[in-house]
């Protein structure tokens, strides 16, 4: 909300992310589901918009690691893209939190081999190979096997392993419903119009 940063970062083009952002930083879950704090971050997040270079998706890497823009609002692994092509990024979690998600393998009810499936579950969770998998996508591993094998460079790096306490401010998101996501939907999108 730093004036001095007015169109300098990017945004990521979702509401659940720029909404928690606005509610976290009002000392909210972002998860709330009181309407009227909802509401009031949905006000306080078109404060923030003058800030915005722009607000986009998959193209932000690139324009990260070419110097594009000064900040960006990012998930862990495609920071870690960015850092790789670019040591003049740092990546941070903000100190008043963040979101907390998973990658899922899942096996459709419609699946044509599902021993295959199965097999290729318990090869991804092979310590070496969730690993090898963890550097190469660049997001953490929960897998407590592989994150022994992985160099103490990466498990040190408190952004991408946060400590304990880090992790105490940060939220998995919760099924908000219909209504209320809706209400964040068209809270996010007042706030991108407001911004032109």
């Amino acid at each position: 909300w730093n004036p001095d940063l007015k169109d300098s970062i990017l945004f990521i083009d979702g509401a659940r992310e720029m909404m928690g952002i606005a509610l976290q930083t009002q000392g909210h879950s972002l998860n709330e589901k009181d309407e009227a704090i909802v509401k009031e971050a949905g006000k306080f997040l078109k404060t923030l918009m003058p800030n915005a270079k722009a607000i986009i998706a998959d193209e932000m890497k690139t324009y990260m690691i070419q110097g594009e823009a000064n900040i960006a609002v990012t998930f862990s692994g495609e920071a870690s893209k960015m850092l790789s092509e670019n040591e003049d990024l740092a990546y941070v979690v903000p100190s008043e939190g963040t979101n907390l998600w998973f990658d899922n393998i899942v096996i459709p009810k419609t699946v044509g081999n599902k021993e295959g499936a199965y097999a290729f579950i318990n090869f991804m969770l092979r310590p070496e190979i969730a690993a090898k998998n963890a550097q190469y996508v660049g997001y953490a591993t929960p897998n407590k096997d592989a994150l022994a094998l992985l160099p103490e460079e990466i498990t040190s790096d408190e952004s991408f392993y946060p400590s304990e306490e880090a992790m105490e401010k940060m939220e998995v998101y919760e099924n908000l419903g219909t209504d209320l996501l809706s209400l964040y939907n068209d809270l996010f999108l007042e706030a991108k119009i407001f911004r032109n």
